[in-house]
């Protein structure tokens, strides 16, 4: 028979209150939403992925049930009685044995998947090297400890706590069937606070269990009569498939199916339309929807797309164009980038020839897609190399459109880029690989960013890993200055409201020639003579490069200079130590060039020497809440020789 099994508190064991579930809210959510949204989705989802079993799709049902479907109330005695003491502090009150809040609760169930594998009585870390599965141990018996590696896309051991963040009693239960045996096993988990029951004090956390093993260890429910029961009165529709089915009693009022589905789409869409994954979502006010590639684009229609643009919830993704983009393989791949250094996209990216056809393709409004290889430096196992498959295409609607950021099928949404108020469609797809794996590093336990200010990957990759997290961030920007050079053009209508000019329609002043008038004479428009530089901006930053239009002069030399932008007064004069400076010491904003030699004149000038044919200058880091002002001059005669 189960019960719940807490262990008494020692004087030597620490005193601590969890706060795990507060890393998986999202934040400033609206009045009347659950904040944990986003996360319970992502975390169920990428660990059913991970435990996918074959070549078929991993199947996940995410069901919410109303209080009329939970078990009758002395089977809720039976399973919550024990929590009354511990959930005292949560202000939660009892009547008759169960708390008197009504009993909403999310089932969720996943199929295709191998469930929890290995020894049930495991209780310790298996041996470094041993390859046996032992997920059952991993899933109950480990809090923020995971024995996934590599491009797993759950790596932290804190994916389960959504379960719980999800409860309002803060437990969850727990039913899998094993692939290579099936045989069907039950636990659950609370993690309260510290509390006194019958005189004593126990540890925030208990186990739903028949009872203890050696050592007090939990021991999992496998009577069929029990596990039957479970099935019955908590709706399961696992049989004998293999896989985990999770119960979160007491779900909050603000978790709704309809978030639910919302949050499925725009983490898992690519999965989705690649029939990696399918989803269904039910609910009292929802019905059941079916999330698969051929039903993808009309659930989504089932919602109001009125969240946050930082959480990618403000319009449906763009389901058309993925399909486009996963269906074809980029034709264009890139040398591998940043053998030597940090790596950055430039003119001599791309032989010529390519980039003359992928400008014309991209000008166009095609669809252009290029994989960037980039050689990603270990601190100790050899070098490898990652690559991203990155999607653009035009638009000429004006409507201002997000980049999407996809790691193994999961978005990244708090990733975005500048082009896309500028009506540019972007997709970004690391698939499973070295890319992938390096970029889950820096991920913290919500899956939401790649973030440079990560802690484990100073641990396995070599110094430089910073600039490539930013190369791989900002690499939709990159490459759209990339595919649209400069204009050389005239464009007469640029000052078409300062100057008055000839109505070519309507009558016209015409002077009468007398004995002695000249006809005027005929003179040529001036033909503009493109400069053999161009300056890009950049997110954070700006780039002088050559222009392709024009050549180099011989002895040729820049002047550039950089301060921030003022509403009136010259910014250069205005520039303060405080705002920034170029340089190579501490804290300074570190330029980096190719094909030319620099000297540092000043904190926020720069001169340019023995500039060769294809050369490139550009600095990053600046402040982006401010507007930066960048000059550059031809210089014909200079003093001193020193480099910065």
């Amino acid at each position: 028979m189960g019960q719940w099994v807490f262990s008494e508190l020692r004087g030597d064991d620490v005193r601590r209150s969890p706060t795990e579930t507060e890393l998986f809210k999202t934040e400033q959510t609206a009045e009347g939403e659950y904040a944990g949204n986003d996360a319970l989705v992502r975390e169920v989802l990428q660990n059913s992925i991970d435990a996918r079993n074959g070549a078929g799709p991993v199947r996940v049902r995410l069901a919410i049930h109303n209080a009329d479907d939970a078990p009758p109330r002395r089977q809720l005695a039976h399973y919550f009685a024990r929590l009354q003491s511990p959930l005292a502090a949560r202000e939660i009150a009892y009547a008759n044995g169960r708390p008197k809040v009504p009993c909403r609760y999310l089932v969720v169930e996943d199929f295709g998947v191998r469930g929890l594998e290995g020894d049930t009585l495991l209780f310790h870390d298996p041996p470094p090297g041993d390859k046996t599965p032992q997920f059952f141990y991993w899933f109950w018996r480990n809090i923020g400890r995971s024995g996934k590696t590599g491009d797993d896309l759950g790596r932290w051991g804190l994916g389960k706590t959504v379960y719980r963040a999800a409860s309002r009693a803060g437990c969850m239960f727990g039913l899998t069937v094993r692939e290579s045996d099936r045989r069907k096993f039950l636990m659950g988990q609370a993690v309260l606070q510290i509390h006194e029951h019958d005189g004593k004090e126990y540890k925030p956390e208990g186990y739903w269990c028949s009872g203890q093993g050696e050592g007090g260890l939990p021991l999992p429910i496998d009577d069929d009569d029990e596990l039957h029961a479970f099935c019955s009165q908590w709706k399961l529709t696992r049989t004998d498939e293999p896989g985990l089915s999770v119960v979160c009693p007491f779900i909050p009022a603000e978790l709704k199916a309809d978030r639910l589905l919302q949050a499925v789409a725009v983490h898992f869409f690519t999965r989705i339309i690649r029939g990696e994954l399918e989803v269904e979502v039910c609910g009292p006010d929802l019905g059941t929807v079916l999330l698969d590639t051929a039903h993808l684009a009309g659930a989504c229609k089932k919602v109001i797309w009125a969240g946050p643009a930082r959480t990618k919830r403000h319009t449906a993704p763009p389901i058309e164009f993925a399909k486009q983009c996963v269906s074809e393989t980029p034709a264009v791949v890139t040398d591998v980038l940043g053998k030597t250094r940090v790596p950055s996209i430039a003119d001599d990216t791309l032989p010529d020839e390519t980039l003359g056809k992928l400008r014309r393709e991209f000008s166009g409004g095609g669809l252009v897609g290029i994989r960037v290889r980039l050689a990603l430096p270990r601190k100790k196992d050899k070098d490898i190399k990652g690559a991203a498959d990155v999607y653009l295409q035009r638009s000429d609607t004006g409507q201002k459109l997000d980049a999407y950021y996809v790691r193994d099928g999961m978005t990244i949404t708090k990733i975005n880029a500048q082009a896309g108020r500028r009506g540019v469609q972007s997709l970004v797809l690391v698939d499973s690989g070295p890319l992938s794996e390096f970029l889950g590093d820096t991920e913290g336990p919500a899956h939401e960013d790649w973030d440079s200010s990560a802690e484990r990957p100073d641990r396995i990759w070599a110094r430089g890993w910073k600039g490539r997290v930013r190369f791989v961030r900002r690499i939709v920007d990159s490459l759209v200055e990339l595919l649209t050079p400069p204009s050389t053009e005239p464009d007469f209508d640029l000052l078409s409201d300062f100057f008055s000019i000839e109505q070519v329609v309507g009558p016209q002043k015409r002077h009468i020639p007398g004995d002695k008038s000249k006809l005027p004479a005929k003179m040529e428009p001036p033909v503009a003579k493109p400069k053999w530089y161009r300056i890009t901006d950049r997110t954070g930053g700006f780039t002088v490069s050559r222009n392709r239009d024009a050549e180099v002069p011989e002895g040729a030399m820049l002047r550039v200079s950089v301060a921030y932008d003022l509403p009136k007064g010259n910014p250069l004069k205005n520039w303060s130590k405080l705002d920034f400076e170029i340089g190579n010491g501490n804290g300074a904003l570190v330029p980096k060039g190719k094909g030319l030699k620099a000297k540092l004149e000043q904190g926020n000038i720069v001169l340019l020497r023995e500039i060769e044919g294809k050369f490139s200058f550009s600095v990053d880091g600046f402040d982006q809440t401010n507007d930066l002002y960048v000059r550059v001059d031809e210089v014909t005669d200079v003093e001193g020789d020193s480099d910065a």
